[in-house]
């Protein structure tokens, strides 16, 4: 028997609420940074590419709460829009390999 299927989280979504939300990014980003973005393209994707690039910055520590909370690969991929695989090589922690001890590196090759 199949095991029963999990809960989906709501995966990535553009609407009208993530628009305003972005569009009111922007102008306060270009007003904190002297810059008027309407009708110059240059600002817009100047101001675009910060906010994209300081969300990227923020998402390995959100990833890692989520994992501490609870939330398993799986539903972390629901809500990044990935597989639980890709959310897993893209964030998880590698494991940090076990120094050799010096005496023992002094022992190869010698014997």
């Amino acid at each position: 028997m199949r095991a029963p299927r999990r809960d989906f989280f709501v995966a990535p979504a553009v609407d009208r609420d993530t628009t305003t939300a972005l569009d009111a990014a922007l102008d306060s980003l270009g007003k904190a940074r002297g810059l008027a973005r309407r009708g110059d393209p240059g600002v817009t994707l100047h101001l675009l590419v910060s906010l994209a690039a300081a969300a990227e910055q923020r998402l390995p520590d959100a990833v890692a709460t989520a994992r501490t909370e609870g939330y398993s690969w799986a539903e972390i991929g629901d809500l990044l829009g990935v597989t639980r695989a890709s959310a897993w090589q893209r964030f998880a922690v590698p494991a940090v390999p076990a120094a050799t001890p010096p005496s023992a590196r002094r022992s190869r090759g010698r014997g």
